[in-house]
C-alpha cells in the first residue's frame, strides 16, 4: 500500500505540472504564469507559490489573518503585490467581518527586492512594516496609521497614499502626524495623498519633488504664507472640505470653529514659477478671496470653488481677473442661504478669463440671467460648456445663450422653465402660474415694467433623478458584444462637440414652434422629465434644421398624428420617446406610429416602457431604423395565442439590426412570430421575460443573426440538431432553468465565440454533450458556467482535463464553479475533484478493497458477539506466552505523579510552607527528586473540580494531606481535602492500597479519632513539622521514606492483614 500511495502522489504531481489554469489553485493565473489572482477567495493564510515568472500577486478581498516573514519566499521576482480590504477598520468593515484581524509581520516584505508597487489599503494596520528600497508605489489608505515618525527607507518612492486613516468613520481621536524626517528621505516623491486624516495644518517639510498633493477632508483652518513656496513643480493641489459648509452637506459635516471660512493668506499659494494646473478649494465656506491670491498661479487651468458661500463674489468679485489662463471653473452650489436672487449678475471680471472652456454655475438659486451677464458671457470666445441646472430659473434668453460664439453644451435642466406664451386673453391665473413671456423673443421690450410673480416649485425628487442619470453609465463587458449599445452611447457619438441643449426636468407643459425659438442651431435636444401632455402635430420643429438627437422620454405625449416630427425627416437620427405610457394606458384609446415613415434618416428609436399592448398600428414601417428599443411593453398581449394581428409587427423594419424586446411578459414565442422578424437582425434580446418555449428550429430564418440574448427566462428544454447561422457568435442562456444540454445542440454552431450558461440547473458535464464545441481549434473564446449545481462524479471528471488544455476564458472558474452533489463534495470547487478515483486501472483494486472491508466489518461483530470472551482469553494466553513473565522494576508506570499534595489553598501560611519548603525540598533536593501534583499548578483548566481531583488521587502513588488547625474559617479541612480523603479511603477498600500520608504543621493539634487511630496503625505515615530547624533534615528524610515505601509494610504487626 505504501508503494501504491507513492504512485498516486506522483501521478497527481504530474497533473499539476501539466495544468496551467490550476497550477496555483484556488488562485487563477494567466497563460504566461506572470500574474496570480487570489482575490475574493476565502483564504486564511497566504498560499504557497513558488515561481520565478510571477511578477504580480493579488490577495485582495480574502480572509487573510496573518502574513508571516517567509510567506513570499517563493516569489522573489514579485513587482506588484495587492493586499486590499482584508480587514477594514472600525465602521468601514461589513457586519459579518466585525471580528476580523489582520497581522503583518514586520519583515514580511523586506526581502522582495524587486517589488515596485505595494497595495495595503483596508487592513487595519497600526504600523508600517519594513519596506524594500526599490518600492515606487505605496497604498496605505483606510488603515489605522496616524503617527509616522521613522523614515520609510524607500528612496525611490514616487506615490504615497495615506487617505482615510483618521476621520469620522475611522476615528483616531488625535491629529495625524508625519515627521519631517519622513519627507526628507523621499527625494523622488511625486504624488502624496493625505485626505481624510484629521490634519490640523499643512504638513511641514514636504518634498520639493511633489507634483500632486491631496489634503481634502481634514481640519485645516489656516493656509499660512508661503506654505507651498518650495513646491515649484506641484501641478495638482486639493484643499477641499476643510472648513465645511454644513447647510448643504450629504454626509457628516465638521465646520471650522464659529463656522469660519478657511483662512487664506494673500501669499498662501505663492511659489516662484508655480506649476499648479489644478486647484480645488471646494467646500471651505469661502465668501471672498484676498487680492493677489491667484496671481502667482500663471499655469492654473482648472479651479473648483463649488460648495462655498461665493454668491456675492460671483456678482462683484475681482479675483477673476487673476485667472486669465483658466479653462475650467466650477462655481456650483454657492447659493446664499435662504435667498433666491431675482437675477444672476455675473462679475464683469469673468470676461477676463478669455481662455475659459467650461463654466459651471448650477445651484446658485436665481430666476433669470441678466442681460449684463449675457454680455459678460459673450466675451468668453472659447466657452464651450455652460451649466445652469438646479437654479430655479423661470425666465431664460435661450437665443442669447445659443448665440455665444463657441458654445456647444448648455445645461438648463432641473429648473422651472415653462415657456408659456403671452396671449392677451389668458387669465391672470394662467399668467401667474406660467410666468409668461419666458422666451425673450416673445417678450415686449418693457420687461422691467411687468410684475414678477414668484412660484414655489416642488423639487424634492429632482436631485435624486439627476444623480441616477449621472451614474447610469453603460458598463460595457470585456468582450463588448453581449450588451446593447445604450442611448447614452448614441448621444456621445452624435452630440460630441455639437450644440447640445438640456431642458430636462423643467415645467414645460406643451411644445409649440414658439417655444423652440432660439434653438435653431441645436443638434441635440433633451426635453425629458417635463409635464408635456399633448398630441404632437407637424410643424413644431420647423426651425430646427440641424436636430439629430431628440429625447422626449418621461412625458405624456400622444403619438397619434402622422405629421409628427415630419419636419425632422432629413436630420433626426436618434429619437427617444420612452416612458410616455400615460396615453397608452387609457382604455379604448387608439394609437398610431405612421410618423415613422416620414423619418427617413432615423436610425435609433426607443419606444421602451410605454406599456404598448393594443389598439395600435399592425406594423412599424421604416426603411432607416437600425436600433429599436421595445422593452417594457406588452408583447405578451400583442402576440397572445388568441391574437395573430401583430404577428408581423416588426417585419417592415427592413434595415433593423438590433431589436430589444426584453421585459415584455412573454411566456412563449411562436414560430410564426420568429419567422416574421426582419432577416436583417444581427442582435436580438429577449431577456427578462417568462419564456418557457422558444422556436429553436426556426432560428435559421434569421440568417444575419449574430447575438441572441435569452437570459433571465424560464427555459428548461433545449432540442436536438439546431441550425445556427454562419455568423452566429454569441448565445446568452444564463439565468434559466436548463438542466441538461443535448449532445448535438451545439454541433452546428461552428462560429460560436461566447456562450453563457451560468445560473442554470446544469448538474452533469459530459464531454459527449459538447463533441465539437470544446475541441481544440474551435472558435469558442468565453464560457460561463458558474452558479450551476454540478454533480462531481466520474462522468464529469473529464472537465479537469479540459481546463488544463483549453484556451477558453471561464470567469469565476476557481471561485464559483462548485459542486452541489454528492453532499460530501458540496461547496467544493469542481477543480478539486480527485480524478484518480475514476481511473479504470484501479477499478478492480477498489472492488477488492471494498469487498474485504465489507466482509471484515460484517464478520468481526458476529464473532465478537458469539465468542468474544473466548477469543479474548485465548489472545491473552497467547500474548502472555509470547512475551513471557517478568517482574517489572521501579514504580508502576500507570502513575503520573509520586504524590498528590492536598492542602487548604486559602490558608496563606500553609501555601507558603508547601511552595517554599515541601516543593523545594522534594522536587529539587536529595538523591531522588519527586514529581508532585499541586492543585493550582497541575490541574487541567476546563475540567471540573471533581474530575481534576479524581485524576490527581488515582494517578498519584501517594496522597499527602497537609493539615493545620489555624484554618481561615475555623475548620481543619475544607471541602477539597474532605473529598480527597474519601477517595483515598475508597482506594483502600477497592484496591487495598493505602496511599495516605499526613503532615501536621501545628504542635498542638485537635485530638481527632481518625488521627489517633492512624498513629496507632501506621505511625510512619503521620509526620509533624518540627519547630527546631536542626530537626528538619530528619523530617525530610522521614518524608522521603514515607513517599518511597508501601504503607502496608509500616502497619503495626498486631493488625491482621485480613482486616484490610
Amino acid at each position: 500500500m505504501a508503494l501504491l500511495r507513492k504512485v498516486f502522489i506522483f501521478s497527481q504531481v504530474l497533473v499539476l505540472v501539466r495544468c496551467i489554469n490550476t497550477i496555483f489553485f484556488p488562485c487563477e493565473t494567466d497563460m504566461n504564469v506572470t500574474a496570480v489572482d487570489c482575490s475574493g477567495r476565502s483564504l486564511k493564510r497566504v498560499p504557497i507559490i513558488r515561481s520565478t515568472t510571477v511578477v504580480s500577486l493579488n490577495l485582495s478581498w480574502t480572509k487573510l489573518q496573518k502574513i508571516g516573514p517567509h510567506d513570499f519566499a517563493g516569489v522573489q521576482n514579485l513587482e506588484t503585490l495587492k493586499i486590499i480590504d482584508n480587514c477594514r477598520p472600525g465602521r468601514l468593515r461589513a457586519l459579518e467581518e466585525n471580528t476580523c484581524k489582520m497581522e503583518v509581520d514586520h519583515h514580511a516584505f523586506k526581502n522582495l527586492v524587486k517589488l515596485k508597487s505595494l497595495f495595503l489599503s483596508g487592513n487595519s494596520l497600526t504600523s508600517i512594516p519594513l519596506l524594500p528600497a526599490n518600492l515606487s508605489f505605496l497604498d496605505l489608505q483606510s488603515n489605522c496609521i496616524f503617527n509616522i515618525i521613522n523614515p520609510l527607507n524607500t528612496p525611490n518612492l514616487e506615490i504615497l497614499i495615506l487617505t482615510g486613516n483618521c476621520y469620522y468613520a475611522n476615528p483616531c481621536n488625535q491629529s495625524f502626524y508625519i515627521s519631517e524626517r519622513v519627507f526628507g528621505e523621499l527625494p523622488k516623491l511625486k504624488n502624496l495623498t493625505l485626505g481624510y486624516n484629521n490634519f490640523t495644518s499643512v504638513p511641514k517639510g514636504l518634498p520639493p519633488s511633489l507634483k500632486s498633493l491631496d489634503l481634502r477632508e481634514n481640519k485645516i483652518t489656516n493656509i499660512s504664507e508661503g506654505i507651498f513656496a518650495n513646491l515649484t513643480v506641484l501641478e495638482y493641489l486639493n484643499l477641499e472640505w476643510n472648513c465645511q459648509r454644513c447647510d448643504h452637506a450629504a454626509r457628516p459635516c465638521f465646520p471650522c470653529p464659529n463656522n469660519q471660512s478657511l483662512y487664506l493668506h494673500p501669499n498662501s499659494l505663492y511659489a516662484e514659477n508655480s506649476s499648479i494646473t489644478f486647484l480645488s478649494l471646494r467646500g471651505n465656506s469661502l465668501k471672498t478671496f484676498p487680492d493677489g491670491l491667484f496671481r502667482p498661479l500663471k499655469n492654473l487651468r482648472s479651479l473648483d470653488l463649488s460648495d462655498n458661500l461665493l454668491a456675492y463674489a460671483i456678482q462683484n468679485g475681482s479675483f477673476f481677473k487673476e485667472l486669465k489662463g483658466l479653462t475650467w471653473i466650477s462655481l456650483i452650489y454657492n447659493y446664499e442661504p435662504l435667498k433666491t436672487f431675482q437675477e444672476l449678475i455675473l462679475s464683469p471680471h469673468i470676461g477676463s478669463m478669455s481662455h475659459l472652456h467650461s463654466l459651471l454655475l448650477s445651484g446658485n438659486f436665481f430666476h433669470t440671467l441678466s442681460r449684463d451677464s449675457l454680455n459678460v458671457l459673450s466675451k468668453l470666445k472659447h466657452l464651450k460648456k455652460l451649466e445652469l441646472r438646479m437654479n430655479f430659473i423661470n425666465t431664460c434668453n435661450v437665443s442669447g445663450l445659443t448665440a455665444l460664439s463657441s458654445i456647444n453644451n448648455i445645461d438648463l435642466s432641473q429648473n422651472q422653465l415653462t415657456f408659456l406664451p403671452c396671449y392677451p386673453y389668458l387669465s391672470s391665473e394662467i399668467v401667474a402660474w406660467g410666468s409668461c413671456c419666458q422666451n425673450p423673443n416673445l417678450r415686449s421690450n418693457n420687461f422691467h415694467d411687468q410684475p414678477h410673480v414668484a412660484i414655489e416649485q416642488e423639487t424634492t425628487s429632482v436631485s435624486d433623478i439627476w444623480d441616477s442619470k449621472q451614474t447610469n453609465l453603460p458598463e460595457m463587458l470585456e468582450d463588448n458584444v453581449s450588451q446593447f449599445p445604450s442611448l447614452w452611447d448614441f448621444k456621445n457619438n452624435f452630440c460630441r462637440d455639437k450644440l447640445t441643449l438640456d431642458l430636462s426636468q423643467n415645467d414645460i407643459l406643451f411644445l409649440t414652434k414658439d417655444v423652440l425659438v432660439g434653438m435653431e442651431n441645436v443638434v441635440c435636444l433633451n426635453l425629458s422629465f417635463n409635464y408635456m401632455s399633448q398630441a404632437l402635430k407637424g410643424g413644431v420643429f420647423d426651425n430646427m434644421k440641424q436636430l439629430v438627437f431628440l429625447d422626449l422620454s418621461q412625458n405624456r405625449l400622444d403619438l397619434y398624428y402622422r405629421e409628427a416630427f415630419s419636419e425632422l425627416k432629413n436630420t433626426l437620427k436618434v429619437l427617444d420617446i420612452s416612458h410616455n405610457e400615460f396615453h397608452f394606458k387609457m382604455r379604448g384609446m387608439g394609437h398610431r406610429f405612421e410618423f415613422l415613415q416620414n423619418l427617413t434618416n432615423l436610425e435609433v428609436l426607443s419606444l421602451a416602457n410605454n406599456e404598448i399592448g393594443m389598439r395600435i398600428d399592425r406594423k412599424l414601417n421604416s426603411t432607416s431604423v437600425k436600433y429599436l428599443y421595445f422593452n417594457g411593453n406588452h408583447l405578451d398581449i400583442m402576440w397572445g395565442s388568441d391574437n395573430n394581428k401583430y404577428t408581423d409587427f416588426f417585419q417592415s423594419l427592413v434595415n433593423l439590426a438590433y431589436l430589444d424586446i426584453s421585459n415584455n411578459g412573454l411566456h412563449s414565442i411562436s414560430p410564426e412570430v420568429l419567422c416574421n422578424l426582419p432577416t436583417s437582425i444581427k442582435a436580438l434580446s429577449i431577456s427578462s421575460n417568462l419564456l418557457n418555449y422558444f422556436p429553436w428550429h426556426n432560428i435559421s430564418v434569421l440568417s444575419s443573426l449574430r447575438h441572441l440574448n435569452l437570459s433571465q427566462n424560464d427555459l428548461f428544454y433545449l432540442p436536438h440538431g439546431i441550425e445556427f447561422g454562419g455568423s452566429f457568435s454569441l448565445l446568452d442562456l444564463s439565468d434559466n432553468r436548463i438542466s441538461s444540454i443535448p449532445e448535438d445542440f451545439f454541433k452546428k454552431a461552428k462560429s460560436l465565440q461566447f456562450l453563457y450558461l451560468s445560473h442554470n440547473q446544469i448538474k452533469q458535464l459530459d464531454h459527449q454533450y459538447f463533441p465539437s464545441l470544446f475541441e481544440n481549434g474551435t472558435m469558442l473564446q468565453k464560457l460561463t458556467l458558474h452558479a450551476n449545481p454540478f454533480k462531481c462524479d466520474c462522468d464529469s471528471s473529464w472537465f479537469a482535463d479540459f481546463l488544463c488544455n483549453t484556451s477558453v476564458q471561464i470567469p469565476y472558474l476557481t471561485t464559483n464553479v462548485l459542486c452541489e452533489f454528492p453532499e460530501s463534495q458540496q461547496g467544493q470547487s469542481i477543480l478539486s475533484m480527485d480524478q484518480r478515483s475514476c481511473q479504470d486501472i484501479y477499478g478492480s483494486l477498489a472492488f477488492l478493497v471494498c469487498l474485504f472491508l465489507a466482509v471484515t466489518f460484517t464478520v468481526l461483530p458476529l464473532l465478537k458477539h458469539l465468542y468474544g470472551w473466548d477469543m479474548w482469553y485465548c489472545l491473552q494466553v497467547l500474548w502472555a506466552g509470547y512475551k513471557g513473565y517478568s517482574q517489572l522494576g521501579g514504580t508502576d508506570t500507570y502513575y503520573h505523579y509520586d504524590a498528590f499534595v492536598v492542602f487548604d489553598t486559602q490558608n496563606q501560611a500553609v501555601r507558603d510552607w508547601v511552595y517554599s519548603e515541601l516543593t523545594f525540598n522534594l522536587e529539587n533536593l536529595g538523591h531522588r527528586k519527586f514529581n508532585l501534583c499541586l492543585e493550582e499548578r497541575d490541574w487541567i483548566p476546563g475540567l471540573s473540580c471533581i474530575e481534576n481531583l479524581h485524576n490527581a488521587v488515582y494517578h498519584s502513588v501517594k496522597t499527602v494531606f497537609v493539615l493545620s488547625s489555624a484554618s481561615h474559617d475555623g475548620e481543619t479541612a475544607n471541602g477539597v481535602i474532605r473529598q480527597a480523603f474519601f477517595m483515598v479511603q475508597q482506594r483502600l477498600l477497592d484496591e487495598k492500597v493505602d496511599t495516605a500520608v499526613l503532615v501536621l504543621l501545628d504542635e498542638m493539634f485537635p485530638k481527632l479519632k481518625y488521627l489517633q487511630l492512624r498513629k496507632r496503625l501506621c505511625r510512619k505515615s503521620v509526620l509533624s513539622w518540627p519547630r527546631n530547624p536542626r530537626a528538619q533534615p530528619l523530617f525530610w528524610n522521614r518524608m522521603r521514606m514515607a513517599l518511597s515505601s508501601d504503607n502496608l509494610k509500616f502497619y503495626d504487626s498486631n493488625m491482621s492483614e485480613s482486616f484490610i
